[in-house]
């Protein structure tokens, strides 16, 4: 489970070029989790 605070970080980094796989990486989840987390942000 992501935190809401590791959410937030991983909903900013993408404005700034960042990609899926580099943030994932970076927070140490995949990049699965990751799309599935933003996805359920954006509904």
């Amino acid at each position: 489970m992501i935190s809401e605070d590791r959410l937030t970080i991983a909903r900013a980094r993408p404005a700034k070029g960042e990609s899926v796989s580099s943030i994932a990486k970076a927070l140490g989840i995949s990049r699965a989790t990751l799309y599935r987390h933003l996805e359920d942000s954006e509904s």
